[in-house]
């Protein structure tokens, strides 16, 4: 999936990787989720 074709810009993505770097169980867990799942879960860290 690319991020930039699901629109997420570059300051969301950096928060994301911030989030996810600091929390290995739930970076594993996003990377074994399907690219739809994967999706779901970025519009849902956005919204709070």
């Amino acid at each position: 999936m690319s991020m930039e074709v699901e629109r997420f810009d570059d300051d969301f993505l950096c928060s994301v990787f911030d989030y996810l770097a600091v929390r290995e169980s739930k970076a594993k867990a996003f990377l074994a989720k399907s690219t739809k799942h994967r999706k779901i879960w970025l519009q849902q860290f956005s919204q709070g």
